[in-house]
């Protein structure tokens, strides 16, 4: 039989520091060594003194989108607040209504054509509005009407004129009344064809006037007015004179 060659005896020591340790087997863990001068910090040195640097580095200056929203935002208040404070000046001035101030002028008759059936004249009525305001403007509007009577009978019809008024300010003005159908009375035909003898003759004039009022770009609605005067003349014939009137107005 062939002799068995034992193995060969191998002293035990301890495990070599300088070798790296063999993964014990089916761990799945490995251990590595590193010298300790091979050891890398977190973060690295040259970090913290970057981070030092741009700490003290002075912010660059950006865009402030906050401080122009405040600014729209102010604006937007301020023009709201504007318009309020307006609006209720306004409705103030319109709510202590003044009613604008008239004063008959002149009355002048023009007659009709000589071959006329009937004399229909046409009369021609010069006034004066006075706006009593002092920082509003009166517009009239379109749409006024007028009408003459004698002894409360209606002898003719016109328009009101359309124009605007400054502050505490005076206009003159012209409404052309046109005659109606009907007769005249004898006593306006007798003051028409009197050139020696005046005859007196009573009239009454009533008017309803559309107007708003407007300060700066603020206007009012439309408000209709009415005015009635009641006058007095010495005859209707040319060069005639206004003896005593009276007039009110009233919204």
């Amino acid at each position: 039989m062939a002799e068995r060659v034992p193995l060969p005896i191998t002293a035990k020591h301890g495990p070599n520091p300088t070798e790296p340790s063999e993964p014990a087997s089916g761990s799945g863990t490995y251990v590595v060594q590193v010298p300790k001068d091979q050891i890398y910090r977190f973060p690295p040195p040259e970090h913290a003194v970057l981070a030092k640097r741009y700490r003290h580095l002075p912010r660059q200056k950006r865009p402030c989108c906050s401080c122009c929203l405040c600014i729209f935002i102010s604006v937007i208040v301020i023009a709201l607040v504007l318009g309020l404070i307006g609006g209720i000046g306004v409705s103030s001035v319109f709510l202590k209504h003044k009613s604008p101030k008239f004063q008959i002028e002149n009355v002048l008759v023009n007659n009709p054509l000589p071959n006329h059936n009937q004399k229909h004249p046409e009369y021609d009525i010069v006034l004066t509005s006075e706006n009593p305001y002092q920082l509003v403007r009166i517009l009239y509007d379109e749409g006024g009407d007028a009408s003459l009577s004698f002894a409360q009978q209606e002898i003719a019809t016109g328009k009101y004129p359309t124009f605007e008024q400054g502050p505490q300010n005076s206009t003159v003005f012209k409404m052309i009344l046109r005659g109606s159908k009907l007769a005249l009375p004898k006593e306006m035909e007798k003051s028409m064809e009197s050139a020696n003898q005046k005859v007196h003759i009573s009239l009454s004039i009533s008017m309803g006037v559309p107007i708003r009022l407007r300060m700066g770009a603020l206007k009012t609605g439309s408000k209709k007015v009415y005015v009635s005067c009641n006058l007095t003349v010495d005859t209707l014939a040319k060069h005639n004179r206004i003896l005593s009137q009276e007039c009110h107005t009233k919204s």
